[in-house]
């Protein structure tokens, strides 16, 4: 094997083993099965489904995320944004509507990241309606 070639294959198991490093550290505390992962929202994606899925994530959500789930609401200064287009390969609707449900809290080096449940406080249509919302908010405006 030649120099170049050992090169090459280095860098792509360096960017193989970056993007593995990245998945982890997405899922980091949250305990998502495969399953869930791949659960498909039970709603039909319509004009009054995706109006109270605005409405409720503006209710609940907006205040961390921002308006518009850039991660730029008043009382957040690292909500995940939940436009970017690397978030939503990685956060499915199964994954989305899991992490409403569930919530998590975890200790990251000097502060706790902080997502709530909305297990008890919504009920699952109502979550699935905010994921609903938060595809439209995902598709990009051409």
């Amino acid at each position: 094997m030649n120099l170049r070639t050992l090169l090459v294959s280095a860098c792509i198991s360096l960017l193989f083993l970056g993007s593995l490093a990245t998945a982890a550290a997405q899922y980091q505390g949250w305990d998502i099965t495969a399953e869930r992962k791949a659960e498909k929202s039970p709603l039909a994606s319509s004009p009054d489904v995706v109006a109270k899925g605005k409405a409720l994530f503006g209710a609940n959500c907006a205040k961390c995320h921002g308006p518009d789930g850039k991660g730029d609401g008043p009382d957040s200064d690292h909500a995940a944004d939940l436009t970017d287009e690397y978030r939503t390969d990685i956060n499915p609707e199964g994954v989305l509507f899991y992490k409403v449900w569930k919530g998590h809290a975890i200790q990251l080096r000097n502060r706790i990241d902080d997502m709530p449940a909305f297990e008890g406080v919504l009920t699952r249509d109502e979550v699935w309606a905010i994921v609903e919302y938060l595809k439209v908010l995902r598709t990009p405006r051409r």
